[in-house]
């Protein structure tokens, strides 16, 4: 299973080369996140009052396969 995820990078998600800073994929993982499971039907808020769910980051490890660009 995968989900495909389109972003618009901008001059401020770059460093001075054009490159998308590292820390910045991490933002862009968690807006896929929210998403995917809007897609689902379902929403951050709604989990949290209705089954008392949440997410939180407890280990995070990245390989970065190629740099995004501006």
């Amino acid at each position: 299973m995968s989900h495909r995820f389109e972003i618009r990078v901008y001059y401020e998600d770059t460093d001075l080369a054009g490159i998308v800073y590292y820390a910045n994929y991490l933002k862009f993982t968690e807006r896929a996140r929210t998403e995917l499971l809007r897609l689902v039907g379902l929403s951050h808020s709604e989990l949290l009052a209705e089954e008392g769910l949440t997410f939180a980051v407890k280990r995070c490890a990245l390989d970065y396969v190629a740099p995004a660009r501006l």
